[in-house]
């Protein structure tokens, strides 16, 4: 593997500015938010916001850190030597960590802000930022608990999935990478359960997802600062994902949705 430590020092501090301004916005908004509400009080005019709740033993996420409740979850490796090295995950972590305090400030916002034209437009930057952060916690989520440190043999149940819905193991596998080529921020293999099907789906950061109700198998970081500090080229980086996928993973999120 290359490293770039150079190159990645300043993208580094530019990418720390542009989150920092974010993080500083996502904060205003908040403020005022809070600010309108204790406004709506005295007049006793505002309709409680929905509380958007959930229970810590509901959900595919039940047991683990993340969305139920909200809480970061720890880094599962400090490096996967061979892979990627302690730097590199140490950033797309920090990225992790930036998205899932967009996530509280959009969520803690939106329960004070009112729902009256006058917040109009801080209520739709509000929505837009929880949806994008919302995602992208997700996905790095699944992103670190699907590595393996070393190969991972894929279990029967895998390949027969593989082969039914994707043809074979060789196949799937070419698609993915080609899926990867074209992601600007994530390559997913998901199954969709309306369609009963997987499906490689490249996406971006703010596209709500890519696949509406689909659940993520497989996820893999693209945007240039999950890889970047240890591959100077995405494919090599993508090869070396694939032989680090965690199949035992895999099988225990499709059995969590499988519909059959």
């Amino acid at each position: 593997m290359s490293t770039r430590r150079g190159d990645e020092s300043g993208s580094g501090l530019r990418g720390g500015a542009a989150l920092g301004r974010r993080a500083l916005l996502g904060g205003a908004i908040a403020l005022g938010a809070a600010a309108a509400l204790n406004a709506a009080a005295r007049t006793g005019a505002a309709a409680p916001p929905p509380k958007e709740a959930g229970l810590s033993y509901e959900g595919l996420l039940k047991g683990q850190a993340g969305f139920q409740p909200r809480k970061p979850m720890a880094p599962p490796h400090a490096e996967l030597p061979g892979f990627l090295s302690r730097l590199q995950l140490a950033q797309s972590y920090t990225h992790y960590a930036h998205d899932f305090q967009r996530l509280l400030v959009a969520e803690r916002a939106l329960a004070a802000l009112p729902r009256d034209k006058a917040h109009r437009n801080d209520y739709a930057a509000l929505r837009l930022q929880q949806v994008e952060a919302a995602n992208s916690v997700l996905l790095y989520e699944f992103y670190f608990r699907g590595m393996a440190p070393r190969p991972v043999k894929p279990p029967a149940y895998v390949i027969d999935n593989i082969n039914e819905h994707m043809g074979s193991m060789e196949s799937w596998r070419e698609d993915f990478i080609a899926c990867a080529r074209v992601a600007s921020a994530w390559a997913i293999l998901a199954y969709d359960p309306y369609d009963d099907r997987w499906h490689n789906v490249p996406t971006g950061k703010g596209d709500a997802g890519g696949w509406v109700g689909a659940n993520p198998l497989v996820v893999c970081a693209m945007a240039e600062s999950a890889y970047a500090a240890d591959y100077p080229m995405r494919d090599s980086y993508v090869e070396r994902f694939i032989e680090h996928i965690d199949w035992n993973v895999v099988a225990a999120r499709y059995r969590a949705v499988d519909r059959h």
